[in-house]
C-alpha cells in the first residue's frame, strides 16, 4: 500500500463527519502500487478480513466494495463469481462503482499509530502534523504491522526499504519484538 485514507462513502450528504454520518457507509481509501501488488491480491485480503456472507444490519457499517473503473469491477465480479462457486456460499457483499470518498476526522486516522506516541516521533523524528500521518506510507505499512499484519520477514523487508532509523525500529521492537524489524549492524546505517 502506498497510502490509507478512512473516510465515508455513498450517500448524499454533504460533508459528513463520524457524529453527523447521515446516509454514508464508514470506507477506507487504498491507493496501491500495481507494480507491486495487485487489484486482485487486494481482494483476497478484503475477503479474508470480513464475512462476504453476511447480513448488513446498518449503512453506516455495511459490506461494500467500492471499485474505480471497469477493469477493477471486471476484476471483482469474476473473483467474486469464483469465490462464490468454489464456497457454495452467496456473496453479499456489494460492488459498486466508487462514489465520492470523504476524508474522516484527523483523530480517526492510522488509529492504533497514533497511540504510540514515541513511535510517531522517531518515524518522523519530531512530532508529525496530521497530514503527515495522514498522507504517508511510512505510516500506513507501520499502522498494519502493529496491528498485527505482515510476517517478520516482510517487516524486515520494507523496514529496510522504508529507510526506517534505529529509533523507530527500536520503538517498533518494544511493541512486538518476535515480528519487529531488527536494527541494522553499526556500520549498515
Amino acid at each position: 500500500m502506498l497510502r490509507t485514507r478512512v473516510g465515508y462513502a455513498g450517500g448524499k450528504k454533504d460533508k459528513p463527519t463520524y457524529r453527523r454520518i447521515g446516509d454514508h457507509t464508514e470506507a477506507i481509501q487504498i491507493e496501491f502500487d500495481p507494480k507491486q501488488i495487485t487489484f486482485r491480491k487486494l481482494l483476497e485480503l478484503f475477503w479474508n478480513s470480513h464475512d462476504p456472507c453476511g447480513g448488513t444490519w446498518s449503512t453506516q457499517y455495511k459490506s461494500v466494495l467500492w471499485t474505480h473503473g471497469e477493469a477493477q469491477a471486471r476484476t471483482a465480479r469474476a473473483f467474486v463469481a469464483e469465490w462464490q462457486k468454489k464456497n457454495k456460499r452467496k456473496v453479499t457483499t456489494a460492488l459498486v462503482p466508487a462514489p465520492r470518498f470523504w476524508i474522516a476526522e484527523d483523530y480517526h486516522q492510522k488509529y492504533y499509530l497514533r497511540s504510540k506516541k514515541a513511535l510517531l516521533r522517531a518515524l518522523f523524528d519530531k512530532k508529525p502534523t496530521d497530514a503527515e500521518i495522514r498522507e504517508s506510507t511510512v505510516t500506513a505499512r507501520v499502522n498494519g504491522w502493529i496491528q498485527g499484519y505482515g510476517s517478520a520477514a516482510e517487516i524486515q523487508a520494507e523496514a529496510s526499504a522504508l529507510k526506517l532509523s534505529a529509533k523507530a525500529r527500536r520503538e517498533l521492537s518494544v511493541l512486538g519484538a518476535s515480528r519487529a524489524p531488527k536494527p541494522e549492524p553499526e556500520a549498515a546505517r
